[in-house]
């Protein structure tokens, strides 16, 4: 899995909004996401993601649905892969 876009509205000390994964604390992950529940199977920690942006992950579905965190704890609403 790729990240391909991450946009926050933290800023930073010279107030510049954080671009790319600067902002970013962690991505909650539902492999097999019903359409309806989500129900977290793994969490991915902005640190385990590769400078590539790659997310190595094992036994997905075709409907995988993901949360993104960012630093200050706002979440993102549920997408599905």
């Amino acid at each position: 899995m790729r990240i391909t876009r991450f946009e926050t509205k933290i800023l930073d000390k010279q107030e510049k909004r954080l671009k790319g994964l600067d902002g970013l604390a962690m991505l909650l992950v539902d492999v097999d996401y019903d359409g309806k529940i989500f129900d977290m199977d793994r969490t991915v920690f902005a640190k385990d993601i590769a400078d590539n942006s790659m997310i190595k992950m094992t036994v997905l579905t075709e409907s995988v649905a993901v949360i993104a965190i960012d630093k200050h704890g706002s979440e993102s609403k549920v997408f599905i892969i």
